[in-house]
């Protein structure tokens, strides 16, 4: 029994792999192998990730419960 339970599972393994292969056209690997796109989208996210920090500061300053002082950020809660 777990060897019939060990080959099914195998199999829809096997066969979920080939699902997700996918052909790329000519156009999109082009697009992947643009050096200026990368680095646009590098960059972009890197903005995303500062902004979200921006904004997490920005909450925990404006926050009545947390105050920053030299050391760092500390809760009103202890």
């Amino acid at each position: 029994m777990k060897i019939l339970l060990f080959l099914l599972v195998l199999s829809s393994l096997l066969f979920s792999e080939t699902i997700y292969k996918i052909k790329v056209c000519p156009e999109n690997r082009r697009v992947m192998q643009n050096k200026k796109i990368k680095c646009r989208w590098v960059c972009d996210k890197k903005i995303y990730k500062e902004e979200q920090i921006s904004a997490a500061v920005s909450f925990y300053k404006k926050s009545k419960f947390y105050y920053f002082n030299v050391s760092g950020f500390e809760s009103f809660s202890r």
